[in-house]
């Protein structure tokens, strides 16, 4: 029996590895897209995960919860409690100027001694638009608990492990 639960949480992580999509990888650098883990406690953990330009805050934060779900059931854990969870939002701003030349007429007069005349000429007129883009990188930090067995009924703040980790995989790819 023990061989074969052994043999079902190897598959599950292998599986896990290689079913999740791009955006869930370790974190090449602090400033990197994926996530990073810390262990502070035997039974205590810090999970952040950093997205990009294009993932929103809710994403941001159910990859964080998917890698304490995975760290729980790394660690032999059932369950887990958020002990604090925090989003941090980094907006960049890009600026740039947009210039744009278009092609106009203007009149143009002469005058002599016997009288004036007038012509259109064309001209080049130049427009700038002064352009701020603004993106923003979420960070969701989690600092959890892990449990084992019956974890306590009714708590918003704690989670099944198998559960979590099954449903955000399928969500996230």
């Amino acid at each position: 029996m023990r061989t074969v639960i052994i043999a079902a949480y190897s598959a599950l992580f292998i599986v896990g590895a290689c079913a999740s999509g791009p955006d869930y990888a370790p974190a090449a650098s602090a400033e990197a897209l994926g996530y990073s883990d810390q262990r502070i406690e035997n039974d205590r953990w810090r999970v952040s995960y950093r997205g990009d330009t294009k993932m929103s805050s809710a994403a941001v934060q159910d990859y964080a919860l998917m890698r304490a779900a995975q760290l729980t059931l790394e660690n032999g854990g059932d369950w887990f409690e958020i002990v604090t969870a925090d989003t941090d939002a980094d907006a960049k701003r890009r600026y740039s100027t947009h210039t744009d030349y278009e092609s106009q007429f203007a009149v143009q007069q002469s005058c002599g001694l016997l009288g004036c005349s007038s012509r259109l000429v064309p001209v080049m007129t130049r427009t700038e638009h002064d352009v701020v883009d603004t993106r923003t990188v979420y960070e969701h930090v989690i600092e959890f608990r892990i449990g084992r067995g019956e974890a306590l009924a009714g708590s918003p703040s704690i989670y099944d492990a198998q559960d979590t980790f099954s449903t955000l995989k399928a969500r996230l790819g």
